[in-house]
């Protein structure tokens, strides 16, 4: 389950660089929240990196 409710509309930048744990993250601001749902302002997100894939 996401820590976000799906009533918070976040805009994300691009994902940034993977960093020595092998994770990457990106940052959200909030666009729009419906039904008066607590939204937080801005929100990290992290993710595994992908492995390299050779051309």
């Amino acid at each position: 389950k996401k820590e976000f409710g799906a009533d918070c509309k976040y805009k994300f930048e691009t994902w940034g660089a993977c960093d020595g744990t092998g994770t990457k993250a990106r940052q959200g601001t909030l666009k729009k929240a419906r039904y008066n749902a607590q939204c937080q302002e801005t929100i990290r997100v992290t993710k595994p990196c992908s492995p390299k894939t050779k051309a």
